[in-house]
């Protein structure tokens, strides 16, 4: 017997003529010449099916095996895209505290800076502050020096000019100002 590899790959035996469906032999006495025909049609019909159930059975056992693997890939492929995420979200992170800090530690340095300049400006007002209190002490003292000069020099008059006239208010600091203007 002659043996034919079908589409699934199992090797089933193949009729050679003469065997199962070959040829009709002449009908004997009281026979009609295809009354074995049906029984035949009937076989092929049979093998037909199993044939068709064996290919559906292996079509659905390879559905399966895609179906898992695919499965399977679309798990690496979620798998492999969470870590991208989880390691870029990690970098943008990290990258964000180190601009924070950055940040920071810009504002810590132009806080610094500004309070640095604000106490300069301070102790210069200061200084400024008490020059300008010691140039107004100095030149104090040097009015009432001048104003007591001026009295002098009008008691000195007022005894040369008439004795006897009674001394003079002493005047105010607006005259000495013009006295010194009449120069």
């Amino acid at each position: 017997m002659r043996r034919d590899v079908s589409v699934l790959g199992s090797e089933e035996p193949a009729p050679l003529a003469g065997e199962g469906v070959g040829r009709i032999e002449p009908a004997g006495p009281g026979r009609t010449p295809y009354e074995d025909l049906g029984g035949r049609v009937a076989g092929v019909l049979e093998a037909a099916e199993q044939a068709a159930e064996q290919i559906r059975g292996d079509a659905e056992v390879e559905a399966a095996t895609i179906r898992a693997s695919a499965e399977e890939y679309a798990a690496d492929v979620r798998h492999a895209v969470d870590t991208y995420a989880n390691q870029q979200r990690r970098e943008a992170e990290a990258e964000a505290s180190r601009t924070v800090e950055a940040g920071l530690a810009e504002a810590r340095a132009m806080r610094e800076a500004a309070q640095a300049m604000a106490r300069r400006l301070e102790d210069e007002a200061r200084a400024r502050a008490d020059a300008l209190r010691a140039d107004t002490r100095g030149l104090e003292e040097r009015r009432a020096r001048a104003l007591e000069e001026l009295r002098d020099i009008a008691a000195t008059l007022g005894d040369l000019v008439g004795g006897d006239r009674p001394p003079a208010e002493p005047e105010p600091i607006a005259s000495a100002r013009s006295f010194r203007r009449r120069r």
